[in-house]
């Protein structure tokens, strides 16, 4: 609508914007920064902003909000403790925006987890085009690969995933990627594909008629045993202690429907 702008207000989560065509006035912390078509910022938590369209090139905008959960955030690693400021002139960001609100407002597990690599894959993006200098620079395009590799599992989840493969990929040695993607998310590279791999089977469990070795197989283990092995040590339970707690629940009788 004509005249329309938005208030100071202190922001909860993460929030990316992306201006999709016309001007405005991104005010962050009382600091007044352009945002035109191409333009994209990530703000972080605790930011007080506000937007200011202009009157004469209407803006048009994408405004996605964020977290990362229990997990501890690649943000600052990646980017250090400013805001970030992006550009896409020839509109390849734009075009993975779009397909990460659809996979948002789908609101399933599957979804959530197309989201969250889509997200990276921005931010990764995103990392690997900021202009940053010497050390810093060095810092980001590093922390910046360890972001591909966590999209990397996240979509490879259900093959062998080895560290020869995510060395080869990214041109660091074995054992600092495996320093540096605990650094950044806590864990190392083959605990986050473990932990993958258990929401992935939890979801299956859930969702279909799979037995317990067909859902091995899908989540990337062709030995029954050593998934098993896996879920029962990280979970506590088996999967079919899982799966039995799940049908007990369902069997609950709702107090709507006693007589």
């Amino acid at each position: 609508p004509t005249g329309w702008f938005m208030i100071p207000q202190q922001i909860s989560q993460y929030q990316l914007l992306y201006g999709v065509d016309g001007k405005a006035d991104n005010i962050m912390n009382g600091i007044k920064c352009p945002l035109g078509k191409g333009d994209i910022y990530i703000i972080r938590p605790g930011a007080v902003r506000s937007l200011q369209p202009s009157k004469h090139d209407p803006y048009v905008g994408i405004t996605i909000s964020f977290h990362f959960g229990l997990s501890k955030s690649p943000i600052e690693f990646m980017f250090g403790k400013d805001y970030i400021k992006g550009s896409d002139p020839d509109g390849s960001l734009l075009g993975k925006l779009i397909p990460l609100i659809q996979a948002i407002q789908q609101h399933s597990l599957t979804s959530n987890m197309l989201a969250q690599g889509l997200l990276l894959q921005i931010l990764y993006d995103l990392a690997t085009n900021h202009p940053v200098d010497g050390t810093a620079k060095q810092t980001t395009k590093i922390n910046a690969k360890m972001v591909k590799i966590c999209n990397y599992i996240k979509e490879n989840y259900s093959t062998t995933i080895r560290l020869d493969t995510l060395s080869e990929m990214t041109g660091l040695s074995r054992n600092y990627i495996i320093r540096q993607f605990r650094k950044c998310y806590g864990m190392t590279p083959s605990d986050y594909l473990a932990t993958i791999r258990i929401e992935k089977a939890k979801q299956l469990a859930l969702e279909t008629d799979l037995s317990i070795s067909e859902i091995a197989n899908q989540v990337g283990y062709t030995e029954l045993h050593s998934f098993s092995r896996m879920f029962k040590k990280r979970m506590g339970i088996s999967l079919s202690q899982f799966n039995a707690t799940l049908i007990s629940s369902l069997d609950i009788v709702s107090p709507l429907e006693e007589s």
